[in-house]
């Protein structure tokens, strides 16, 4: 576990097998949806599946997957820590055990979410920034 302070008060930030920090990131907002409400995260068949552990060991900032020693295979305990639009374990699946939803179902999300408006927005600012830094 790390320690992390929040307030006066210590927090024991919990970790996974291979010393990750493990948040949990469903509570967080996905350019303005919450991310819970958003169903983009593996599945994996496991009649597939040949537990190599690409994507336990790959998935490393997000801790989507842990580790089924017994079984020797990935599960997904963590589903809403997963990056909206990301896909690199299903990828690297050398037997594309792993799916997502379809393109077509991201690119809803996308709109809904109004995110390319809402991404520009924020570029135009941050390159407002960078005028004022560059002038001083």
């Amino acid at each position: 576990m790390t320690n992390a302070i929040q307030g006066e008060k210590k927090v024991e930030i919990p970790k996974d097998v291979l010393g990750r920090p493990i948040k949990d990131l469903s509570k967080d907002n996905w350019w303005g949806l919450a991310r819970i409400e958003i169903q983009w995260h593996p599945h994996i068949d496991y009649e597939k599946c040949i537990g190599c552990g690409l994507c336990f060991l790959t998935c490393k900032g997000r801790v989507v997957y842990d580790w089924d020693f017994r079984n020797m295979r990935p599960i997904v305990v963590r589903p809403y820590n997963c990056m909206v639009g990301c896909s690199t374990c299903a990828n690297l699946c050398p037997v594309n055990a792993i799916s997502f939803p379809s393109i077509e179902e991201l690119r809803k999300y996308r709109n809904k979410a109004r995110a390319v408006a809402k991404a520009r927005k924020k570029l135009i600012e941050l390159r407002n920034i960078k005028k004022g830094d560059d002038i001083g």
